[in-house]
């Protein structure tokens, strides 16, 4: 049963997915655990497309096994990854500045995949004729978004590396970064790109009815939007549901949620 009142924990420590949850007037709290991206997308062997869906349910787990380890009030666990897929390899965070350079010149006047997955954890769950709390339900849904870069220069590039700004970005650049401004256009979701597709979002807390215990109040209202509620920047194809996936995971099971 849900409480009339419950906490979201974020487990992300991006200032850009709080300023976007922030922006929706969902509230949450921000929880972070660390885990080990690395090795975790080293042993990832399911489809490229859902790398950052699979590391998105990885933090999620992480985060509530702690939540629930240091006693803290039950409630909702939202984690999300973004990935830039270009050529059948992601990019991920550059490790230096060089690297860096390196990618964005490679990105440099060319379309690639940002695919950003976001998995919430329900803790409210339960299988039918359950009566005690022996597991939780995860879902989880992937945005992706074709992304066009400019030719820009290698004085731009050089420019924007030595910002540092880069370094904490996959793929190696921000896409609402005031001064480079690296996309000459894209076809999806902005929001997505940036690092959290907030109708996604919004849709896996409406399906496990988060939302009114949330008190989330959300504008604008659909029916004055034309493409996007969230952001006037998207652009069809917008993010779909139909491929969410929703396992019941049982408490201290070992079974693994991607093979």
């Amino acid at each position: 049963m849900i409480p009339k009142s419950v906490l979201l924990y974020l487990a992300s420590a991006s200032p850009r997915r709080s300023q976007l949850l922030t922006q929706a007037g969902i509230p949450f709290e921000q929880y972070v655990v660390p885990v080990d991206e690395d090795a975790l997308t080293a042993a990832y062997r399911g489809p490229l497309g859902l790398l950052g869906e699979y590391l998105a349910r990885r933090k999620a787990e992480a985060a509530y096994t702690a939540v629930r380890a240091e006693g803290r009030p039950l409630g909702y666990v939202l984690a999300s990854d973004t990935t830039v897929l270009l050529d059948g390899r992601s990019l991920p965070k550059p490790c230096d500045l060089a690297e860096a350079k390196a990618m964005l010149e490679t990105l440099r006047d060319r379309e690639h995949i940002v695919a950003t997955g976001v998995a919430l954890i329900d803790p409210f769950a339960s299988k039918a004729g359950d009566t005690q709390d022996k597991g939780y339900r995860m879902r989880s849904a992937t945005s992706e978004t074709r992304v066009r870069m400019r030719a820009y220069t290698d004085e731009e590039i050089a420019v924007y590396v030595a910002t540092g700004d880069p370094l904490d970005k996959a793929g190696a650049y921000s896409i609402q970064h005031p001064r480079f401004q690296p996309a000459q256009s894209f076809r999806g979701c902005h929001l997505g790109v940036i690092g959290l597709p907030v109708c996604l979002v919004y849709t896996l807390l409406e399906q496990v009815g988060a939302v009114r215990s949330l008190r989330i109040m959300r504008e604008p209202p659909l029916e004055t939007v034309a493409v996007c509620p969230w952001s006037t920047a998207c652009t069809p194809p917008l993010p779909t549901m139909g491929a969410i996936h929703t396992p019941f995971i049982q408490r201290n099971s070992k079974r693994k949620i991607y093979e």
